[in-house]
């Protein structure tokens, strides 16, 4: 219904143009009164009244005879009211706003128009778009779920919730807001641990996303190394998780072996670390010891393998010189044949000889031994005649005419050099000659002597060995049967502390009988006085 301007509002009422809907109550007028329906059979009728103060009635009659009542209060002037809006006298307000016209008016924010939509930058009820609104905007919000809640499938920010986010989202264990797999916030949302193949920094030393404990990186992610009990396949032979040299594993992760310096418990009784057989410690890391049949250099004289005495190397591996040599080495040894070396090791071979470990103290070395008392020995018989008795397949003689003795009390040392004792024989002087005067022990020279073959008669000429000399040694030698005629004492020296029993030589028709000679020297003797003493010893 369209209402218009009153008489008397001065022109400052406001035109409102009201459009109401028929009422089927009763019908109230301005004044108040109500009036019951009047039946009607005609079309509808209705009728306008005004009460002059600017408010208008409208009254409308229906066919079923109801009445319906609207009324239109006059606008308030500015004098009513400071909140009326006023308009200069004449003019009108114009048609009330619509939203999608393209004008923004009051109570708009926007309005584009046809544009409008609810996913543009203006919603169809002219509002900006705007993150929570409900309403997603294309290219700008991935979704709006019209919400404050910012830990659902789309945040406060109208994106769609993602790992890497920064919040916390249902199905993450954390969100650190960055894909970065080295922190303690996998790229996946995941706490990171010890397997998951990304080396966590400044906690890790490596992943290698693997449970293999033989590999470059552990099961705890440290970096594999020598020592923490895991062998590194192609490069620790073993790893044993400490650094004991002692034990089947060095602390390089190399096996223990003999030769490698550490002497490995309850296996090797020594490891010097060489190839060296030699010294101390074998190459078997074995300690060297007499009989082990390698020579112990500095320690050991010989080493034969054994632990026999008698064969030139003592079962305390030393070879003898003498059979003193051998009584002091082994003093529990009987008397019996043993090889000794006069001149030692690299020298002349050893030869056997026999040695009286008994008597005056023992260490006695049997120079010559004849088996009979005084007797001639003709050239046709030295072979039947043994000087060890004692082992018959010896063949080997005395072939001398000087006088034997015995040394009765010999208490100075008396070494050997060479074999001066086998097959001695004299011509026409004497076996040893003193120089300058009386025979000194301190002065013998060297004098040919004679060496028969073992099974033989074959005689060849032999130079005697110099004899040792000075305080510590002593003399040897036979006595010429002319010296002994002249001094009882074989050295000329009465105070000297070895001495001989004297022997008259026989008249040299004893033998007239028998022609045997050994190159034109004359009859070949072995005289012996009889009950004089049968060999010579010398310690």
């Amino acid at each position: 219904m369209l209402v218009a301007a009153g008489c008397g509002d001065s022109g400052g009422a406001a035109t409102t143009e009201t459009m109401t809907e028929p009422e089927t109550t009763q019908a109230t007028t301005s004044g108040g009164s109500t009036s019951e329906p009047a039946p009607t059979t005609g079309a509808p009728t209705t009728s306008e009244t005004s009460d002059g103060t600017g408010s208008a009635s409208e009254v409308t009659t229906g066919t079923d005879g109801t009445t319906t009542t609207s009324t239109t209060e006059a606008a308030t002037t500015e004098a009513a009211t400071t909140e009326a809006e006023t308009t200069e006298p004449g003019t009108s307000t114009g048609p009330a706003p619509i939203c999608g016209d393209g004008n923004v008016d009051d109570g708009e924010a926007c309005d584009a128009g046809p544009d409008n939509a609810d996913d543009g930058a203006c919603t169809l009820a002219c509002a900006e778009a705007v993150c929570g609104d409900g309403l997603v905007q294309a290219g700008v919000e991935a979704c709006d779920d019209g919400d404050a809640i910012d830990d659902d499938e789309c945040t406060n920010a109208c994106a769609l919730a993602s790992c890497g986010d920064g919040k916390l989202q249902r199905g993450e264990e954390c969100d650190d807001g960055n894909l970065d797999d080295s922190d303690a916030c996998l790229g996946t949302c995941l706490p990171a641990t010890c397997g998951d193949g990304h080396v966590q920094a400044g906690v890790e030393a490596c992943d290698d996303n693997n449970q293999d404990d033989t590999d470059a990186c552990l099961t705890s992610c440290s970096a594999a190394s020598c020592g923490d009990g895991h062998v590194q396949a192609g490069v620790e032979a073993c790893d044993d998780g400490n650094d004991e040299q002692t034990d089947a594993c060095l602390d390089d992760c190399t096996a223990a072996k003999c030769g490698d310096g550490h002497v490995q418990a309850g296996v090797e009784a020594c490891d010097d670390g060489n190839a060296e057989d030699g010294d101390a410690c074998l190459t078997d890391c074995t300690a060297a010891k007499c009989g082990d049949g390698v020579l112990h250099v500095g320690v050991e004289a010989c080493d034969d393998g054994n632990m026999v005495d008698g064969d030139g190397c003592t079962s305390v591996c030393i070879v003898p010189q003498t059979c003193e040599d051998l009584h002091a080495a082994l003093p529990l040894l009987p008397s019996d044949v043993y090889t000794i070396d006069p001149d030692g090791v690299g020298g002349q071979p050893g030869f056997p000889v026999f040695c009286d470990m008994v008597t005056a103290g023992g260490g006695w070395t049997l120079l010559e031994r004849s088996p009979f008392g005084a007797q001639t020995i003709g050239k046709a018989l030295y072979n039947d005649v043994p000087v060890n008795a004692a082992d018959p397949a010896d063949a080997r003689h005395r072939l001398t005419k000087a006088t034997m003795t015995v040394l009765r009390d010999l208490s100075t040392d008396m070494r050997i050099d060479c074999r001066g004792s086998d097959y001695l024989l004299t011509a026409a002087t004497n076996l040893f000659n003193g120089q300058g005067g009386p025979n000194s022990c301190f002065n013998w020279t060297q004098v040919l002597y004679k060496e028969a073959s073992l099974k033989g008669n074959f005689v060849q000429n032999k130079t005697i060995c110099t004899w040792h000399v000075g305080t510590s040694e002593g003399c040897a030698g036979a006595w010429h049967i002319d010296e002994v005629a002249q001094n009882q004492y074989g050295c000329g020296l009465n105070n000297y502390p070895w001495k001989g029993a004297a022997v008259v030589s026989p008249s040299a028709d004893t033998f007239a009988s028998d022609p045997n000679t050994i190159d034109a020297v004359g009859p070949v003797h072995d005289c012996h006085k009889a009950g004089a003493a049968r060999w010579v010893m010398v310690r």
